[in-house]
């Protein structure tokens, strides 16, 4: 990582930060969120792969509604075929449960309100 970063936002991975909050992940420089080092901390390359590493047990989402661009809840497009959506959610109580990317509907949802969604399938089932 690189440590030498004296700007906001100017570090080349991500880490979380506990403590402030519900947490977040940044790539500021340590010190400004009162560390000496990144050592023991485990870094990401994305900010969404750091919020999925440490914080997916957020039922709010905050670590994804601090990124500069924070992914959406809902999908990007009305889906009526499955298999067709842009996001993918997880579906419990059908079975072991599992990800998907078909419409609510297809699962007895009525939408995604308050569920996390991910870009991938593989995203979505860590």
């Amino acid at each position: 990582p690189t440590v030498t970063a004296t700007e906001a936002g100017t570090m080349t991975v991500f880490y979380p930060v506990y403590g402030e909050g519900e947490g977040f992940c940044t790539n500021d420089p340590p010190a400004d969120h009162g560390l000496s080092s990144l050592d023991g901390i485990v870094t990401s390359a994305t900010n969404a792969e750091c919020c999925t590493k440490h914080f997916s047990w957020q039922k709010s989402g905050f670590c994804f509604s601090q990124m500069a661009n924070p992914p959406t809840q809902a999908p990007t497009v009305t889906a009526t075929e499955a298999g067709t959506m842009t996001v993918f959610y997880p579906v419990y109580g059908e079975g072991e449960g599992f990800c998907t990317n078909d419409p609510p509907a297809d699962h007895g949802l009525s939408s995604l309100d308050g569920i996390v969604t991910s870009a991938t399938n593989a995203e979505c089932c860590t």
